[in-house]
């Protein structure tokens, strides 16, 4: 049985709808788990099961109720999306020979362009201390994380990676689970066979020499907390690409507060971002 599982914030309904039908007839049963505080998300197919949880518990609790939910049913793949993600004909039927051409793999991941930005973004290359891009233009690859949407999972494997990082409430915890997946032995495979359109961020801002994807003041906050945090206190990445991890995260305590506005906001954000994730002061948190 394969399940796709959305999560949903305040939803622009109408995409939501062209997102869940592009991926409808190829899965057994789709699962929306609505974060949103207010919610009337309604749809009259049967294949289609609403979990409206009536407060935003952060993107990694509400993916874990839609995972449980999948395994309840006898989901053998889960198919992680967004609520704008919008998926090719045969998706899924692409994805799923990827198991069996490795069978170490957990999940199978597709290329994908970024709908905020000019180029394509690439797959994390598998490199000592460094997070490398590269652009294949086919075939299959190890790569070394991946973002959640898109992602198709093999259940199975959760019996010895666990669910997703409740704690960090939102942002990285998809990489999150990827490290923790690799240092478990198993392996992030990017299929650059199939190619998906998916937005990340609310804006971006051409550098010249780099894009950034630019979000709200409150994402800025849980960016910069949870990458700091990562990079002093996990147990699942390398200490040469931790120190990386956090040599790189002083980047958002620059760029955001002088990308976006309100400018005195998103510095007040990141200033205590960083004070949270090195005092690992995690979960939710409301920016005033």
């Amino acid at each position: 049985m394969i399940v796709s599982v959305y999560v949903t914030y305040n939803p622009n309904v109408p995409l939501l709808e062209k997102a869940i039908d592009s991926l409808l007839s190829q899965v057994d049963c789709t699962i929306i788990v609505d974060n949103s505080p207010q919610s009337d998300l309604f749809f009259e197919n049967e294949k289609v099961t609403v979990v409206t949880l009536n407060d935003n518990i952060g993107i990694a609790a509400a993916q874990n109720v839609g995972i449980g939910k999948a395994i309840e049913m006898g989901a053998e793949y889960i198919v992680l999306s967004d609520q704008d993600t919008i998926y090719p004909a045969g998706y899924v039927v692409s994805m799923l020979p990827v198991f069996e051409q490795f069978p170490k793999a957990c999940v199978s991941v597709p290329k994908f362009v970024d709908a905020m930005k000019n180029g394509k973004d690439g797959f994390i290359a598998i490199k000592p201390v460094f997070f490398q891009q590269f652009f294949p233009g086919s075939d299959k690859h190890e790569i070394f994380q991946a973002i959640a949407s898109g992602k198709v999972l093999k259940t199975s494997a959760l019996n010895v990676i666990g669910l997703m990082n409740e704690e960090l409430f939102i942002d990285w915890v998809d990489i999150e689970w990827c490290w923790r997946a690799r240092a478990k032995g198993y392996q992030i495979i990017g299929n650059a066979n199939v190619v998906i359109q998916h937005q990340l961020g609310d804006s971006s801002k051409d550098l010249g020499f780099r894009e950034v994807n630019l979000r709200s003041p409150i994402r800025h906050y849980y960016i910069t907390r949870n990458a700091f945090y990562l990079a002093l206190y996990s147990r699942d990445l390398d200490l040469g690409h931790r120190i990386n991890l956090f040599i790189k995260s002083f980047r958002y305590i620059v760029g955001y507060p002088i990308l976006s506005k309100p400018h005195s906001k998103n510095l007040k954000a990141v200033l205590i971002g960083f004070w949270h994730g090195i005092t690992k002061k995690l979960g939710k948190y409301e920016l005033k």
